[in-house]
């Protein structure tokens, strides 16, 4: 057998990407002004002929202006809050932006470029490029993905989906805890949620009745299923016409708050390795789901399981039909590969010249091989102004660094639609492979709490269990 040239097939891979955006327009729409012009520049440097950005708020960190962009100036209360708002303003532009949009594309041959959740809707009476089919969308609701794991034989935690009444709660928590207290998930009745922002650790009968009556006012139906203690890890499976790409495990850096239960996303790191037979079995759970939104739904492109590493082996919890937040930093080991443009590229059907095999060799092999990770956090605190400090870490901890070109951290503070932003970007050379990350953040975040008043509050790490 030949050995695989991942040069010569990544470079096939850019190829292609490259021949599907060069030569025309594209309007690029996001949540963030500065994400949306950090897109344009990416297709640009593709060959696209010309490029306009429109963001929904303003973020943290400066704006390229040598793209042509408009920012709606979105701002709400909340993370989901901010995110359905800046959805609603793209929707339905301030007529001097739209007249920009025009002007610029006259002949409205431009396509839009959207974030990653956002729906397949059109964009200044431009059509989506890789929108999401509301089939796919529904799918994205925690309440009905049990019905799909029991379809692909997956395993996974037992669950109840009962309407978001105190009564049927408790007795659905009641039933199904097994020590630790349960999880309980709400359906998207106000849309699509992530970030833990609709789902709850419930350990007490007053957390209980306190959930409880916040799922009765944000949902009709709840998922409750047992917690399970464990590293919070996600896998992505990319879906083609004839073969399911199996990618590797992520690690999700998820905090919680021991004093109130609440979990507090903190995006991702793929340094954590979990035993082989798990990381198998994880990607033998891709290929059969995979397979299964192909065959129901006509699936292509990316889609995420998320899930716990617990004692007993991998459980999901979630599905996710679209590009998730983990796979951008497993993008990371091989950024010349714009691997977003690609997906959207793959639901689209435009044809590529490389196969789907080849794919995942490259994408597997670079991912094992430059390991990445970096975290986050939405603060309701507003923050107007950007800060920036560097730290070093060892086995006493975190310490302050004034070398920002040889530092293993930096913090990075700025606004966020939703009040503030704290980004942290990590020397991936610094982290040993086999890193369970989310321990070693805990306390750079509470540093910074401290340190800038963010009202971070209290933060734990899970705690692994293989």
């Amino acid at each position: 057998m030949f050995p695989i040239d991942h040069a010569e097939i990544t470079a096939r891979v850019i190829a292609s990407v490259r021949a599907t955006y060069a030569g025309r327009p594209w309007l690029v729409a996001t949540d963030i002004v500065q994400s949306a012009v950090h897109t344009a520049t990416r297709l640009q440097a593709n060959g696209a002929s010309s490029v306009f950005a429109i963001g929904a708020s303003r973020g943290t960190g400066d704006v390229d202006e040598g793209v042509d962009h408009a920012c709606l100036e979105v701002r709400a209360d909340g993370m989901m809050q901010s995110i359905r708002a800046g959805e609603s303003a793209l929707a339905a532009l301030p007529a001097q932006v739209q007249a920009r949009v025009d002007a610029w594309d006259p002949t409205r041959e431009a396509r839009v470029v959207r974030t990653l959740f956002a729906s397949g809707d059109p964009v200044a009476g431009r059509r989506a490029w890789g929108g999401r089919r509301p089939e796919w969308l529904a799918l994205e609701d925690k309440t009905v993905i049990d019905a799909v794991w029991d379809a692909c034989g997956v395993p996974r935690q037992p669950a109840e989906v009962v309407t978001a009444s105190e009564d049927a709660l408790l007795q659905a928590h009641h039933k199904l805890d097994q020590g630790h207290g349960t999880v309980w998930a709400a359906d998207n009745r106000e849309g699509w949620h992530g970030g833990a922002t609709g789902t709850r650790w419930v350990r007490t009968p007053a957390e209980a009745r306190e959930v409880a009556t916040w799922m009765a006012a944000h949902a009709w139906k709840v998922r409750v299923m047992p917690f399970v203690e464990g590293v919070p890890c996600s896998i992505h499976g990319i879906v083609f016409p004839d073969h399911v790409v199996a990618l590797r495990p992520c690690e999700m850096v998820v905090f919680r708050n021991p004093a109130t239960g609440r979990f507090k996303y903190g995006q991702a790191a793929t340094f954590w390795d979990p035993p082989a037979e798990d990381r198998a079995q994880m990607r033998e759970m891709v290929r059969k789901t995979g397979a299964h939104l192909r065959e129901t739904v006509g699936y292509r492109g990316t889609f995420t399981i998320d899930g716990v590493m617990g004692a007993g082996g991998f459980m999901p919890t979630e599905l996710n039909p679209r590009f998730g937040a983990a796979i951008g930093v497993l993008a990371r080991s091989l950024p010349e590969l714009e691997l977003y443009l690609l997906h959207l590229a793959i639901v689209e059907g435009v044809a590529l010249d490389f196969t789907a095999q080849e794919l995942e060799s490259v994408l597997l092999h670079a991912a094992d091989t430059h390991r990445h990770g970096s975290s986050m956090q939405v603060l309701d605190r507003r923050i107007d102004d950007s800060k920036k400090a560097c730290f070093d870490y060892s086995a006493a901890g975190w310490t302050p660094s004034s070398d920002p070109d040889s530092a293993h951290a930096i913090a990075h503070l700025g606004p966020s639609p939703a009040g503030g932003f704290l980004r942290i970007t990590i020397d991936s050379s610094q982290v040993p492979v086999g890193t369970f990350l989310a321990p070693r953040l805990t306390e750079l975040f509470q540093l910074l709490d401290a340190r800038w008043r963010l009202g971070i509050g209290q933060l734990e790490a899970a705690v692994p269990c293989r």
